[in-house]
């Protein structure tokens, strides 16, 4: 005799888990692996995007992985925000569609049914697998086009996807096919979010050049001049006293001690790496050049106050 509790239980349906293309994504990689792993690569290539508009090279600067991964949260809001939702569509999606498959094949010709919709569904994924192949392929001719790489990408990630997900329900389909196209969903997102990170950096590049105030202020002695064209940057000699009969004269004692000789003013701090600092005009100019000062040059630095008058006590 079965007892009411059993019964009940019976009635039960399985609670679903994850996917097993999920599941094994979960075993072989850590979640936080992954997540830091994604902040280091848009952060590296927003980084370089937005140095390289400043005339410099990332790997010149020579920032750590930490500074990397810190600098991507400036503009990842968009990105994670469409990806995220994005996910929670396709998972959702994916569920009522194995809910639905589950219900048909109760059935013999449910199941013939399902079959059939799932290979037109394969069909219909591989013609829009293909559209974002021959967009990849159109590059060459239509390069000029700021968004083929974005629209090619994200057309082979959804052509991808869901032929992936239509080859579940096929009852005879290739091993291996699968998982394969899964792998090009991934490398077609990291493909957008690669280029979507460049547009960032050059976005956030172009504000900071904008608005250069923003940046510190460096006061910046050296023993040698700096050989800047731009006017914004000021160069006076430490050394140099006004005589009221000679005008301007050296101090050969101040000259001779090898201190310090030469203040340079309206500079601005971009960036500091392990080995250098990167410097700026205090104005804008297409014309002008970043300075690199190698911190064990012989050099005094002051980072001016910024000039807004203090709070309340």
């Amino acid at each position: 005799m079965t007892s009411p509790a059993s019964s009940a239980s019976s009635d039960t349906p399985p609670r679903r888990g994850l996917p097993p293309w999920a599941t094994l994504v979960t075993q072989l990689v850590a979640p936080v692996t992954l997540v830091s792993g994604f902040l280091f690569y848009y952060g590296y290539v927003f980084t370089r995007s937005e140095l390289w508009y400043f005339g410099l090279d990332v790997d010149t600067v020579g920032l750590s992985p930490r500074e990397i991964v810190m600098r991507s949260p400036r503009s990842l809001a968009v990105p994670l925000v469409v990806l995220t939702t994005a996910f929670v569509g396709v998972a959702s999606l994916n569920a009522r569609v194995d809910a639905r498959a589950r219900a048909l094949r109760a059935t013999t010709a449910g199941a013939e049914r399902v079959a059939r919709g799932a290979r037109l569904a394969v069909g219909a994924g591989a013609a829009v697998l293909t559209g974002g192949v021959v967009l990849l392929l159109a590059y060459a001719w239509l390069q000029d086009w700021v968004w083929l790489q974005v629209i090619a990408a994200s057309v082979i990630a959804v052509g991808a996807a869901l032929t992936a997900g239509a080859l579940r329900h096929v009852p005879s389909r290739p091993v291996g096919v699968a998982a394969g196209l899964w792998a090009l969903v991934v490398a077609a997102v990291l493909w957008v979010v690669s280029v979507t990170a460049g547009w960032a950096g050059i976005g956030f590049a172009q504000r900071t050049a904008r608005d250069l105030d923003e940046l510190p202020l460096v006061v910046l002695d050296t023993t040698t001049p700096l050989r800047l064209t731009n006017p914004a940057v000021g160069v006076e000699d430490l050394c140099a006293r006004d005589d009221p009969g000679a005008g301007p004269v050296v101090d050969e004692e101040c000259a001779g001690s090898g201190a310090p000789r030469w203040r340079h003013r309206g500079l601005r701090l971009l960036v500091q790496g392990p080995d250098a600092m990167f410097l700026v005009p205090s104005t804008w100019d297409a014309g002008a050049t970043t300075v690199m000062v190698p911190r064990d040059r012989p050099a005094q630095w002051q980072f001016q106050f910024v000039n807004l008058p203090p709070g309340p006590a």
